[in-house]
């Protein structure tokens, strides 16, 4: 019984031994004939091969390298999955952002009108200085045009003009600036509410 248990034993090892041998490669080489090998076959490397285990048991193929053609195909796909990969995440930052800020369209439309009203503020202090401004300057030219001054006195009051002039220059700038940045605050609030809304109706799906 014990030589027979052996016996069995020693086969069992026979057989994993067998299976552990190296792999059969085969494939069928430019002329069409089939080639097989214990190791990959130089002459199938661009063509591919079939892998065997040492019993004759099909285990996998092993495909060729991609062609040029392949490759640029591959590396766009990467990209386009690079990039939408980019996308979704920053999506889902800007969800994020939306949701720590905003309850409501109501929200939204709060904060448009204080950024709005801001501005507003800031360009009217800016119409008020260039009105007194205005108001200086229009003194200097009278001044000059009804009285008699000498020259120091001339040159003096010519350079505060020339003063008020680029402080007339610069609040007109700035008045620009408000009213430009005012359509701004609002296209994007405009973006931030219909970014909301698409969000909000994503997430009732």
């Amino acid at each position: 019984m014990e030589k027979t248990s052996f016996s069995m034993l020693s086969l069992m090892c026979l057989v994993v031994l067998n299976e552990a041998r190296a792999d059969i490669y085969r494939c069928a080489n430019a002329q069409g004939r089939v080639v097989t090998s214990d190791r990959p076959i130089p002459e199938c490397v661009s063509r591919g091969m079939k892998v065997y285990s040492n019993a004759g048991r099909f285990k996998n193929d092993v495909a060729p390298p991609p062609s040029a053609e392949e490759k640029q195909k591959n590396a766009l796909e990467a990209e386009r999955k690079k990039r939408e990969d980019f996308e979704e995440q920053e999506r889902k930052k800007e969800e994020r952002y939306l949701l720590a800020h905003y309850q409501s369209e109501a929200d939204i439309e709060s904060a448009r009108k204080r950024a709005v009203d801001s501005l507003n503020e800031k360009r009217g202090l800016a119409k008020e200085q260039l009105e007194g401004l205005s108001q200086l300057i229009l003194g200097l030219q009278d001044e000059l045009k009804n009285s008699k001054k000498t020259t120091r006195e001339f040159e003096s009051i010519r350079q505060r003009a020339d003063e008020l002039s680029t402080n007339i220059n610069n609040t007109r700038n700035a008045i620009a600036f408000y009213e430009q940045e005012i359509v701004r605050t609002n296209h994007d609030y405009d973006e931030t509410l219909k970014r909301y809304r698409t969000m909000i109706s994503r997430n009732r799906r």
